[in-house]
């Protein structure tokens, strides 16, 4: 029977749940105390692997009945079948993850023997703790700190769903989450803009030009009309260029318990296409706080449009966290799922300032940016 570690009693006694906008301790790490570099896809890979290693060694350790989710959560209402759920759709993602991983390095201490399976993982990860090298300890004490919060926000979102709807599972088939993606491929994304001229929009934009990188944008339709008042569409145009656009709904409001969730969304929808220039590529719609419904996912079917989620979030809007924070978190998602859809938000200006970090950690790992006109 598994039985909760003293980390997990000593971090999530502390933890209080979620106020709608956020985890009460959001989950941080410092990468400098990983003490290899991550400039080729061997390092990335044996990084990766270590990574994944731990969130399972403590994943196994949750109890996943009613009784024990509430206690260790702390809440009344659980979705035990929400939960299950996303723990098998952790195995394939992880399994998949697993089997991707290049040779092992010198330097690697657990190998795991190849076709990769969930019962070899899970004792590859329950020898960490015996197995690992001095020089790896301090890392491997902060990294459970860090999947132990981490955990706690995902198990939460499972926990809720569908009750209350977010990234961590599909509603439909259609629905783009990232964990689709090829291995090693990601994807830029930022929500909530576009700020006033000049402002952290515009800096953004400049900074994904100096290094050759397009994301998506999803615009809220009351900040992008009155971007466009103050300006024109050819001066929109120019501003985002190369960069694809999707909807974030007329307001920033969780469209289930939204009235006029039909008319957010055509609203932002014909804003974008009156202003969109010789751009072919699929529509899309990004929820705010990631809750929608059926009936919102059929209607925009029948726009043509799709929902696209996230996989890594970076919490960039939270006060709790600051840049350099941002990069460590990201950079250590980004080696945990291996592949998948980020999340920023452009009318903040940390994320402006973790992405050259990000970049920076994982020069010549092979990592592929994906460019959104190619989607």
């Amino acid at each position: 029977m598994k039985k909760y570690s003293s980390i997990f009693i000593l971090l999530f006694s502390v933890l209080t749940a979620w106020a709608g906008n956020g985890p009460a301790q959001i989950a941080k790490i410092d990468r400098t105390l990983w003490p290899y570099s991550i400039h080729s896809k061997s390092e990335f890979d044996f990084a990766s692997k270590m990574e994944m290693l731990v969130f399972v060694e403590l994943l196994d350790q949750i109890e996943m009945n009613e009784d024990s989710l509430k206690r260790y959560l702390g809440t009344e209402k659980v979705s035990v079948e929400s939960v299950r759920k996303w723990e098998e759709q952790i195995k394939l993602v992880f399994t998949a993850n697993f089997q991707s991983l290049s040779e092992t390095i010198v330097h690697d201490f657990i190998p795991i023997q190849k076709p990769a399976s969930w019962p070899k993982i899970t004792k590859a990860a329950q020898s960490i703790k015996v197995l690992i090298p001095s020089n790896l300890q301090p890392w491997y004490v902060e990294a459970k700190k860090f999947y132990s919060r981490y955990l706690y926000e995902q198990v939460r979102l499972a926990a809720l769903f569908p009750r209350t709807t977010s990234e961590i599972l599909s509603l439909d088939p259609s629905e783009i989450t990232g964990n689709d993606y090829q291995d090693k491929q990601f994807l830029l994304t930022f929500d909530d803009g576009p700020t006033v001229a000049n402002g952290h929009t515009d800096k953004l934009l400049k900074t994904l030009e100096k290094y050759r990188l397009n994301g998506i944008f999803f615009v809220l339709g009351e900040m992008y009309q009155a971007r466009l008042k103050s300006s024109s569409i050819s001066q929109l145009q120019e501003l985002y260029g190369s960069h694809v656009l999707g909807s974030h709904g007329k307001m920033h409001k969780p469209h289930p318990k939204y009235p006029e969730w039909k008319y957010s969304l055509d609203y932002t929808a014909n804003l974008i296409d009156s202003t969109k220039k010789n751009q072919k590529t699929a529509n899309y719609f990004r929820p705010p706080y990631g809750q929608r419904n059926v009936s919102i996912v059929e209607h925009l079917k029948s726009k043509n449009t799709k929902v696209m989620l996230w996989n890594i979030d970076s919490q960039d809007w939270n006060s709790k966290i600051n840049a350099a924070e941002i990069a460590n978190r990201v950079c250590t998602l980004m080696l945990l799922w291996r592949k998948g859809i980020l999340l920023f938000h452009d009318i903040h200006p940390k994320c402006n300032e973790a992405i050259p970090s990000i970049l920076n950690y994982f020069e010549g790992s092979e990592i592929k940016w994906v460019d959104p006109k190619d989607l």
